[in-house]
């Protein structure tokens, strides 16, 4: 079209120039430069519709974009994919009364009418130690992928202010082998609360272990494993453990979202001159009430234990004769959460931690002010998203300690979180 367009032209060049060549014999050829005349506007008319012609096909023509360059995937020097994740976490606290520390620690705040409480009310915390970053891993190979995860933050030792490692565990196929949370705990049906703490009746427990998961239908699941809960002092007396704890647990999903799990674990716990068996159920879920409001609750008895979870008493106590003698108790843990705009949520929980008091523990922990008869706390917070790496929430929080011997201690306070995700 391109070709024909430019003869065209050249044609109404020459026969232009030969026109006016030929303007000054107009009265000598006149009938011939009127036929000249004639057919320069036929060419001119031929042209017209020509460039019209070209002008529509390039515009119906189809517009090539570049394609878009493949995402290149983050790998490692030995070839695994990675991506980083985490947030800064900026968190504040107004104690009215309670604890000296930053967060929850509900089982030791101070009696009532001791130099402690006084000491330890209205008082102001703040700190950064709960950020966390964390890595997950993927190495593509012949029999499956291979996975892994490694996560870290500075909320570690008694003082919660040292680096420590969250979760450090490697998955293949439906193994998994390293550090990550006890699968007796659920963490996903505990009430969202601001406290990094968390309140009666949860718990935290993240043990070195080997666990095994499967399906059993496309609903229902299983999961049992092998853990080291890393007994300590405070939780098991003069410790000599043998044998790891032995957990399993049960999952299913119903067709509307919600969930259940039941869990259960047996340990032996064992001193130099005796030894006992611990044992554990739980039982939790979560259930989807409206698309705005979300129901949790969990529960647990426990006999043996005081390390799978937070805010109980030691697991046993030891007499005169070196004989153990179990603390056995129940927790619950009941929340909801309502969504009031896609910026903004509220929960209203509570917790409840109630220990046998008509055993040979009880008799021996009588005096003990740091071991409970029973424990509460309800707490009410806010959060808001204004975009969606940021949250800001502000929390709430009343409880109650009481020990064997009816002493009570109380928790009233304010928290407060900055936090970006990325």
């Amino acid at each position: 079209m391109k070709i024909l367009n430019t003869t065209v032209q050249k044609s109404l060049l020459a026969v232009s120039v030969t026109l006016l060549m030929s303007s000054a014999f107009a009265g000598q050829v006149n009938p011939e430069i009127e036929q000249l005349r004639q057919e320069i506007k036929e060419l001119r008319a031929m042209l017209q519709t020509n460039m019209e012609a070209q002008k529509r096909v390039e515009q119906a023509a189809p517009v090539v974009t570049q394609a878009p360059q493949p995402i290149q995937q983050t790998l490692t020097k030995s070839g695994a994919e990675f991506n980083l994740y985490g947030y800064i976490r900026a968190d504040a606290s107004y104690q009215i009364k309670g604890a000296s520390s930053m967060y929850n620690n509900i089982s030791g705040v101070p009696l009532e009418n001791t130099p402690e409480e006084s000491a330890q009310k209205d008082q102001l915390h703040s700190t950064v130690y709960v950020t966390r970053f964390g890595l997950n891993f993927k190495t593509p190979t012949a029999v499956g992928d291979v996975g892994g995860k490694l996560e870290m933050d500075f909320f570690g030792a008694a003082t919660r202010d040292q680096f420590r490692i969250r979760h450090a565990y490697l998955t293949f196929d439906k193994w998994l082998i390293g550090q990550t949370w006890s699968t007796f705990i659920a963490p996903e049906y505990y009430p969202e609360t601001i406290d990094a703490g968390t309140f009666v009746g949860s718990a935290l427990l993240r043990s070195p272990l080997v666990r095994y998961s499967d399906n059993l239908t496309a609903n229902t699941s299983f999961a049992v494993s092998v853990e080291d809960p890393k007994y300590t002092a405070a939780t098991d007396p003069d410790n000599k453990m043998r044998l790891p704890a032995l957990v399993g647990r049960l999952n299913h999903k119903f067709a509307n979202g919600s969930m259940l799990s039941g869990r259960s674990f047996v340990a032996e716990k064992r001193t130099n001159n005796d030894s006992e068996w611990a044992w554990g159920v739980g039982l939790g879920g979560k259930y989807q009430i409206t698309p705005d409001t979300l129901l949790k609750a969990d529960y647990y008895h426990v006999k043996g234990d005081g390390r799978f979870l937070l805010w109980s008493n030691s697991g046993y106590a030891i007499d005169d004769q070196n004989n153990m003698y179990s603390n056995e108790f129940d927790t619950v843990s009941l929340g909801i959460t309502h969504q009031f705009t896609p910026q903004i949520r509220s929960t209203l929980g509570y917790g409840y931690m109630k220990a046998k008091d008509d055993n040979r523990f009880a008799e021996l922990q009588r005096t003990n002010a740091t071991q409970n008869k029973q424990l509460w706390q309800g707490w009410v917070n806010a959060l808001y998203n204004p975009y969606k790496p940021i949250t800001l929430g502000i929390e709430y929080v009343y409880g109650e300690r009481e020990t064997f011997d009816n002493r009570n201690g109380i928790d009233n306070r304010f928290n407060m979180i900055a936090s970006y995700d990325f």
